[in-house]
């Protein structure tokens, strides 16, 4: 055999035997994918089983960040990542549409409701809701100097949630029947209406209609007895807790920012003579020679006025008993109810005081708020160590007992009551 038939004989056997190991690997790997388990459906089991342990410990409301990231599979998009939106303006709804900043603040914005009255400075506000100016300034979109209208709502910014009766007045528990007792005093022992009474005080309350009072707005006039934040003030701006006197709400709202409203007529030391005297009134917001009086009427325009006077009327009877006859007579010429109170002290030696009050609202058929009557049911006549001012209630929770045995406490409760029967049995 020639050279050149060996070299094609020995080039054919390679071929042969290099196309034999060939078909044995692709036999071999056959046969191995055919024998081995499928990883895609073991993968996807576990993944099944991951995401569910990751549902139920979204339901049981682990906390964000703390849970095991669910797996993403090859092929799969990771899920969008979608803020939680925080409460926003009065910490009750949904962020206000169309401002991306406030659904992803971190803290809430609580704020509290309120209409401007004559003689109202942000600044005070800012002190009576113990916050700070600039930030209701920066709430309301206003500067320093801005001017405020009467009747102009604005918005106080509050530390966290309001509390029961801070924004819509409401309080727990629900309004059940008036209880019609304090301390087992009946309301008809010291909310004095004889018909008479209720008819005269319809007419007074006509006329002011006529003269154009506000038919929703009460005024104070007294000495430092019933001077802010104690007397009334707290039901304009809470928290309070009227209890089982939770149907007093409906007057509270029919009578909304009389309450903590600081009166021209309020005055530290006040007595009756000096009610009729221009050098009493704050110039800032009282004209040249008005009264107290007169500019208390022209700035609040009510159609009741609540008068505290006598601790100061010492030693002079009959100058109390003509000054309480002018001031009675001035506010029924002006439309407004006179509203008579008496008061738990002694400061004049004795009783005469209260036994003038009594006269003169009986005289002049006007209402009494006979509180002096339930003042024996309070230790110490709910007065303080100089037996004048009366004992503070700070808190307003008349489910509380001591609501009951306190000066301040028992006085604004029985305030409330009579503001409530005046409302129904005379302004209705």
């Amino acid at each position: 055999m020639t050279k050149r038939s060996l070299w094609h004989s020995g080039l054919a056997g390679l071929t042969i035997l290099l196309m034999a190991m060939l078909m044995a690997m692709l036999t071999a790997c056959t046969t191995a994918k055919a024998e081995s388990p499928a990883p895609a459906a073991a993968e996807l089991a576990a993944a099944d089983a991951a995401r569910a342990a990751g549902a139920a410990t979204a339901a049981a409301g682990t906390p964000a960040g703390s849970a095991t990231p669910t797996p993403i599979l090859a092929g799969e998009q990771p899920p969008a990542l979608v803020p939680t939106p925080t409460l926003v303006g009065d910490g009750s709804g949904p962020p206000p549409a169309g401002n991306p900043a406030a659904a992803i603040s971190a803290t809430p914005v609580y704020s509290v409701s309120y209409t401007i009255q004559s003689g109202d400075t942000l600044y005070q506000l800012a002190l009576d809701y113990n916050t700070d100016l600039a930030d209701i300034l920066a709430l309301n979109n206003l500067s320093d100097g801005d001017t405020l209208a009467v009747g102009q709502v604005v918005h106080i910014p509050l530390d966290g949630p309001p509390a029961a009766g801070e924004t819509s007045g409401e309080s727990s528990p629900p309004a059940g029947p008036p209880p019609g007792q304090v301390n087992g005093i009946p309301y008809s022992s010291f909310v004095i209406l004889p018909d008479n009474v209720r008819q005269n005080a319809r007419a007074i309350y006509a006329r002011g209609q006529e003269l154009g009072n506000n038919p929703r707005a009460f005024s104070k006039m007294g000495d430092s007895t019933i001077e802010p934040p104690h007397f009334l003030t707290r039901f304009d701006s809470g928290p309070y807790n009227l209890g089982d006197y939770a149907y007093l709400q409906d007057v509270i709202d029919y009578f909304a920012g009389s309450f903590g409203r600081e009166s021209i007529a309020v005055r530290r030391g006040l007595h009756a003579w000096s009610v009729d005297d221009p050098l009493w009134a704050d110039k800032t917001y009282c004209q040249a020679n008005e009264t107290v009086l007169a500019c208390e009427f022209r700035l609040h325009k009510p159609s009741l006025l609540l008068i505290r006077l006598g601790s100061n009327d010492v030693g002079v009877p009959e100058s109390f008993r003509q000054s309480m006859g002018t001031i009675v007579q001035y506010a029924i010429d002006n439309g407004v109810i006179p509203v008579l109170g008496t008061k738990a002290d002694r400061n004049e030696g004795g009783d005469i005081n209260n036994a003038i009050i009594r006269e003169i609202a009986a005289q002049y058929q006007v209402p009494l708020w006979d509180f002096d009557a339930v003042a024996n049911t309070i230790p110490g006549r709910g007065l303080s160590e100089d037996n004048v001012h009366m004992t503070f209630f700070y808190s307003h929770d008349y489910t509380d007992p001591t609501a009951f045995q306190t000066g301040h406490g028992v006085h604004n409760l029985t305030a409330l009551i009579l503001l409530d029967e005046l409302w129904k049995q005379v302004l209705q």
